[in-house]
């Protein structure tokens, strides 16, 4: 016979879970008050609190909301008014994050697949990014990049397991593909045409598949964005402050490329000084040589010892 388990162990194991990440969380939230048996929504204010072990009516509700009281009432001296609820309750009420107990997270840190599913059932809700992201510490930007794991006619991200897949545009690639352009300048798109016609001239394959997280781009039109944004890896690509509409995006046939003015990044190529010509001499200047005739030079110290008669350490 197996072993016997102890009800709590049962209970604990199925007890439901904060999917939402909502625990800390401060919320400015839509809750119905009743008076006269008339109820309206009233906007107030608490936090909310993971609590599996509470007792409750309800066994979904392990969120335990201490809402606070205005002040200048008389029950304000009573403490936070305190709510049971759940999730499939508090989704579909209007609420905001004001607060988070969460410490905001370094730039670039991997997601957990609960903070993935906390993104995503948040989402569904309603909830804005900026208020997602303050509640699990992130930034509004982050989370606008995370939520097109959910959002239809996006292409899934990659979960960075497999190996990784290269777009096949370089550095160099980029350079003699901008050598092409009129005073080596142009768009992204205009700079990604021409990369495309570079590469069909030197024989390199492009990935032109669409890339994770985006509707239309190719891996190869998102890294040479990459590359001419990028100013600490590749400072020769430079913005120039101008803004217009190319004839490529035009031609791209959308709308909205008709009315919106992309940057124009320049290329600056090395500056590259002029070798000598073989067989000529050079031209630089070498300082002539003038011998020691006194023998090395002596350190102050050595030169007063013998100055004095030599080193009289010995007697």
């Amino acid at each position: 016979m197996a072993p016997d388990v102890p009800a709590a162990a049962i209970v604990a194991e199925a007890e439901p879970d904060d999917v939402a990440m909502l625990d800390g969380n401060t919320i400015e939230v839509a809750w119905p008050q009743t008076r006269e048996c008339v109820t309206k929504m009233r906007k107030r204010v608490g936090t909310v609190r993971y609590r599996p072990k509470q007792q409750r009516n309800r066994f979904e509700n392990v969120y335990l909301i201490e809402f606070e009281r205005r002040p200048g009432t008389p029950r304000t001296a009573k403490g936070p008014r305190l709510r049971k609820t759940r999730w499939e309750k508090l989704r579909g009420r209007t609420y905001v994050v004001l607060r988070s107990a969460v410490l905001p997270k370094p730039a670039r840190t991997q997601y957990s697949p609960e903070e993935i599913e906390a993104v995503r059932v948040r989402l569904e809700a309603g909830e804005t990014q900026a208020s997602i992201g303050l509640g699990i510490g992130r930034t509004k930007n982050a989370i606008t990049g995370q939520s097109k794991r959910f959002l239809p006619g996006y292409a899934p991200l990659s979960t960075g397991d497999g190996p990784r897949v290269k777009s096949g545009v370089t550095v160099e690639l980029t350079e003699s593909a901008m050598l092409t352009l009129p005073e080596y300048e142009g768009t992204a798109v205009e700079v990604f045409e021409a990369v495309k016609r570079q590469a069909a001239t030197e024989g390199v394959a492009l990935n032109l598949e669409t890339a994770p997280g985006e509707r239309a781009r190719s891996r190869a039109e998102v890294t040479v964005k990459r590359l001419l944004t990028d100013r600490k890896r590749c400072p020769q690509f430079s913005a120039t402050g101008e803004k217009r509409v190319s004839d490529a995006q035009i031609d791209r046939g959308a709308k909205k490329y008709k009315s919106r003015k992309s940057p124009v990044y320049k290329y600056s190529p090395p500056i590259v000084t002029a070798e000598r010509e073989p067989g000529r001499p050079s031209t630089k200047r070498v300082r002539a040589h003038t011998p020691n005739v006194g023998g090395p030079k002596k350190s102050a110290r050595k030169t007063k010892e013998l100055l004095a008669g030599g080193d009289r350490r010995h007697g």
